[in-house]
């Protein structure tokens, strides 16, 4: 073989081998089936120092590596979820170009879990005193509950008291309760500098009665209204509901 077929035949297999070798990396960074899926729950930041500013970032952890960061590419989001708020805890799933995610789905993690709530029911056995059941306070329970996510938690929790909804388990435990009452709903709940406002309807005059009836339906309310931290009394309206 002369001098000038080696050298010719040696540029050949060079060519060639950087064809394939260029092949080989172009699928690797452009065939979206080789991008890598991400599925982690976390907070989103934005702003923050040594980041890119305007664009969203989710910080997460994983066992021996915490204080991880990726950015988020948020254009491909099936269901936009436009309300992002800083320091928000959140699941993401998308695929992992980079240091990039094309985020497919984003949604709060509180949305998921709902909200543990807790609802005041009464058990006689464990207010007794001279004369029998003393219709006090002592003998009321909590029971919890838990309720999707809401912008109206005390609304939302007064309602579902007044459905009176207790297990077998409760019952056989000597949880009580008179709810519901026909015709008894809660039309409002506000709160107002600490002050819950309750205006309930009561179209068959059922929140009336003895004493000791009504101090326990009202101490009912009252204590899984104040359940919540923003809640420092309540009130009731029409202001006649729940009166001897």
């Amino acid at each position: 073989m002369t001098k000038q077929a080696a050298i010719f035949i040696f540029v050949i297999v060079a060519v060639v081998g950087l064809g394939i070798g260029w092949y080989f990396y172009a699928s690797q960074t452009s065939n979206p089936s080789k991008e890598d899926g991400f599925v982690r729950d976390g907070v989103v930041i934005k702003d923050n120092p040594g980041f890119k500013p305007g664009v969203w970032f989710l910080s997460y952890e994983e066992p021996g590596s915490p204080g991880l960061s990726v950015e988020l590419d948020l254009n491909s989001v099936s269901a936009p979820y436009i309300s992002l708020m800083q320091g928000e805890r959140v699941h993401v799933e998308g695929t992992l170009r980079g240091s990039v995610v094309n985020v497919h789905s984003i949604t709060p993690v509180s949305a998921e879990t709902g909200t543990s709530i807790k609802l005041y029911f009464y058990n006689p056995a464990l207010d007794q005193g001279p004369g029998g059941v003393q219709c006090s306070k002592k003998g009321l329970v909590a029971v919890e509950r838990v309720i999707p996510q809401t912008t109206t938690p005390l609304k939302d929790s007064i309602e579902l008291l007044l459905r009176g909804e207790l297990s077998e388990d409760e019952q056989g435990q000597g949880i009580t309760t008179e709810f519901p009452l026909p015709g008894v709903s809660l039309k409002s709940a506000t709160i107002t500098k600490g002050v819950a406002t309750l205006t309930f309807n009561d179209l068959q005059n059922k929140t009336g009665g003895g004493s000791c009836r009504v101090a326990v339906l009202w101490a009912q309310i009252e204590a899984t209204a104040r359940q919540f931290s923003t809640v420092t009394s309540v009130r009731f309206l029409p202001e006649e509901l729940f009166q001897p």
